[in-house]
């Protein structure tokens, strides 16, 4: 049973404001007894009476049982850090009113029927990775808050130290420098290799139709327990992206000789500035996210689908 049920949304009105109204009235006919509980942005466009209000984004999942996502796949990853970020237990669901749609994989024309199967308990649970990244400077600078699009009133505070959270990838690369950088990478502890590099990324199953393809990565089922190094530009021709188990810890280690900052990102989302030399120590979170979604498609439906795999051009005449 859904007591409590979050929306979070993407702040462009005109791209949900639609969904949200079709959004908010199929919850309230199919739960009339939960609480709504909207993000600030959502109840400014539509708030129906008796829904709470949440101040921040991590405040909304923490007082959830489901939060439901409304826009794209970044709107999703924002979603999840705040779960993630509030410890909570609330399971995500996303209606795609953005563009690609992997995470978002449900149209608005499926509203309906989605938070009937919610109801009934048909949908699927899926439990997908997430990483915790722990940073630190070996030199005497705090580490930059440069963006926390999570809680803006950090941005550009400073920490001794700072822990991300991601469900796509953790990236950690140069800043305010076009030089390369050169990164010691160690998987439980072993060395992997000295790798000279634009930047070099963890990232997830889940993230691997993300950044990571885009830098050469394989794309690997969202459930497999792994976790994918993948350089970025690598200088070599011989450096290639790497499979390790789900388990393992890898330790990404920047050395100072190149540049005297590097950024580490999580998800787009999360930039922080670190001095040189720099450590950053990739592992699973405590948690795994808990993923909702309907049986009508499967994961290799959404490859084919939003990568064009049952399309040839030849078929239909096009050069």
């Amino acid at each position: 049973m859904s007591n409590r049920i979050g929306i979070i949304g993407h702040e462009n009105p005109a791209l949900v404001r639609e969904t949200l109204s079709h959004v908010l009235r199929t919850l309230s006919h199919t739960f009339p007894t939960s609480k709504l509980v909207l993000s600030e942005t959502m109840a400014s466009f539509e708030c129906p009476p008796g829904c709470d209000v949440a101040p921040t984004l991590t405040e909304l999942a923490g007082r959830s049982d489901v939060l439901v996502s409304i826009g794209g796949d970044g709107t999703m990853l924002l979603a999840a850090r705040a779960i993630a970020r509030a410890h909570s237990n609330a399971r995500l669901i996303g209606v795609n009113a953005g563009k690609l749609g992997f995470l978002s994989e449900h149209p608005p024309e499926e509203i309906d029927a989605l938070f009937a199967e919610l109801a009934a308990g048909s949908l699927v649970v899926e439990e997908r990775l997430m990483l915790e990244a722990t940073l630190e400077s070996r030199s005497s600078d705090p580490l930059l808050v440069q963006q926390d699009n999570l809680d803006r009133s950090r941005d550009g505070k400073t920490f001794p130290t700072l822990t991300l959270d991601a469900l796509n990838e953790v990236v950690i690369d140069n800043f305010g420098s076009t030089r390369m950088l050169t990164l010691e990478v160690f998987v439980n502890g072993a060395l992997l290799g000295v790798i000279r590099a634009d930047g070099i990324m963890v990232a997830t199953p889940t993230g691997s139709t993300g950044y990571a393809v885009s830098a050469g990565g394989p794309i690997v089922e969202p459930t497999t327990p792994a976790m994918l190094i993948t350089p970025i530009a690598p200088h070599s021709l011989n450096v290639r992206p790497v499979i390790v188990p789900e388990p393992a810890e890898v330790r990404l280690f920047a050395r100072k000789e190149e540049t005297e900052h590097v950024l580490v990102v999580a998800d787009g989302q999360e930039q922080i500035v670190v001095r040189t030399p720099a450590e950053v120590v990739v592992r699973r979170a405590q948690r795994p996210l808990v993923l909702l979604r309907r049986r009508k498609r499967s994961y290799f439906d959404l490859l084919r689908t939003k990568l064009f795999w049952n399309v040839d051009r030849r078929d239909t005449g096009q050069r």
